[in-house]
């Protein structure tokens, strides 16, 4: 174990030891510092740091008395971004590019565990045949010793997950642009044949522009028995995390297919808009089975601010059985660009059940209105059986009497898969208590019968002209013929 740093001289050699400063821009900071036989002061590390020669991090690790550990290949690592049992983030420098990558290690006690290896190399091989604006991009694989690692975009930002930590519940425009930019990033690893198995806040990075990337492609299965068999040569039959685990995956990882992403991307919704997961109590076992048995919360008890546009969506997205979800994930990012295009986001829905689609029905008889008979529909997914004459993955543009919903066109396969009923809202607002209809009725089906009548006179005042000239004609004869027979 390295002995802590005491005296300047013990710091000076640990510098020289490591590499990282160049020895002449070193003498010429510590020369303000002749006597090295002195205890370290604080203020030659920070002398060092301000003239950009040593990071914070890297000084921790010297006045440790670490030397080794700094280069990995040609990268240079300035700071630990973070660490955890499957591997550590450091952020680096090129050696002569002086660009800055994220590199991820992979811990020397990992590398000969089981799939572990197989599965670093794997995120890397598949990460690298990813470009595009929402998914972090890989720059190269390599190996320094017994040291594995993978060099990284770096981003300057900060994870979905840590940023609800800090700021608490994400406001409800702000967390369906994340979520939308999430699903189009997404989308691209579905059609370049990968499913991510590992959806949730921690693994979507927030830019400093707004921009959202998707990271942490390690669990990503591709199409092919091939690549199937890493897991099952190992057993290891259910990967990702247990808060944002889709029902199927979390009976078998290999049954997961990008509707499985959309699952857990939809309790990541959750997670933006409510501080937690959806079903976050309970051991892990008794949020695996949450998952596969009971019905999603109802995100309204939690934020009655939520329009309905986005709780239909979050509910979708929740569906126990995958043909019940949106099918791509660009149709979750088409519904969300349409809803924030719409403006739709300031209109708080009443706490309690979802709204039911209530339609008015053509009457038997004029007059009688179409509050007499409303046919109620529930929808509570594609699967619901709806027709709609949009097709996959293009969504309508919410109109100014419709802004709060919503619509999907359910695959084939899919008519009775709902596998949940939804939340009923209760009415509010001044057209409930005024005991007017549905919200969705069109502001003037109730006057139509009134209309009509008021038309009704209009309407003999334009019939066409000859008629009322044989009318005419008429009456004078009558009254010819009937002064005739008077003078006989």
């Amino acid at each position: 174990m390295s002995a802590s740093v005491k005296t300047i001289d013990d710091f000076v050699q640990i510098i020289q030891r490591s590499g990282l400063v160049d020895e002449v821009r070193l003498q010429q900071v510590i020369s303000a510092w002749p006597d090295r036989s002195l205890p370290l002061p604080d203020d030659l590390p920070q002398a060092l740091v301000t003239a950009n020669l040593l990071t914070d991090w890297q000084v921790e690790q010297l006045r440790k008395g670490r030397h080794k550990g700094f280069t990995l290949g040609r990268y240079k690592l300035l700071k630990l971004l973070g660490a955890g049992g499957m591997s550590s983030v450091y952020l680096a420098e090129h050696a002569t590019l002086h660009s800055k990558v994220a590199i991820k290690v992979l811990p020397v006690k990992r590398a000969d565990q089981s799939s572990y290896l197989a599965r670093f190399e794997r995120e890397a091989q598949q990460s690298a045949r990813l470009n595009h604006p929402n998914i972090i991009r890989t720059f190269d694989l390599d190996t320094s010793g017994a040291i594995h690692f993978i060099a990284m975009e770096y981003i300057a930002g900060i994870d979905l997950h840590a940023k609800v930590k800090r700021d608490g519940p994400l406001d409800v425009r702000e967390a369906a642009d994340f979520i939308r930019q999430a699903a189009i990033g997404l989308h691209h690893a579905h059609d370049e044949g990968l499913t991510h198995r590992d959806v949730k806040p921690a693994n979507l990075m927030l830019d400093t522009r707004g921009t959202v990337k998707v990271l942490d492609l390690g669990l990503a299965l591709a199409g092919g028995d091939e690549d199937e068999s890493l897991t099952r040569e190992h057993d290891e039959k259910v990967l990702g995390t247990a808060d944002y685990l889709a029902p199927e995956q979390a009976t078998d990882s290999h049954k997961a297919d990008r509707r499985s992403d959309i699952y857990a991307l939809g309790c990541t919704l959750y997670y933006l808009l409510v501080g937690r997961a959806p079903f976050a109590q309970g051991s892990l076992a008794e949020r695996i089975q949450s998952h596969l048995r009971k019905p999603p919360p109802n995100l309204l008890e939690q934020r009655p601010d939520v329009p309905t546009a986005i709780v239909e969506l979050y509910f979708r997205m929740l569906e126990k059985h995958p043909d019940a979800r949106p099918q791509t994930a660009q149709e979750v990012a088409d519904a969300l660009a349409n809803w924030l295009a719409a403006g739709s986001g300031k209109a708080p829905a009443a706490r309690g059940e979802l709204p039911r689609r209530t339609l008015p029905r053509r009457s038997a008889s004029p007059g009688s209105g179409p509050a007499s008979g409303a046919t109620t529909v529930v929808r509570s997914g594609p699967g619901s059986g709806s027709s709609s004459d949009v097709p996959i993955g293009r969504m309508p543009v919410a109109t100014a009497t419709d802004s709060g919903s919503l619509s999907f066109t359910p695959p084939p396969s899919s008519a009775a898969r709902s596998t949940q009923r939804l939340p009923r809202v209760t009415a509010a607002g001044p057209a409930a208590r005024s005991g007017r209809g549905s919200q969705d009725t069109q502001p003037g089906d109730e006057e139509q019968p009134a209309k009509q009548g008021r038309r009704r006179p209009l309407e003999f005042a334009g019939l066409p002209l000859g008629f009322w000239i044989a009318a005419l004609l008429g009456v004078l004869l009558a009254v010819f013929l009937g002064v005739k027979v008077m003078m006989r």
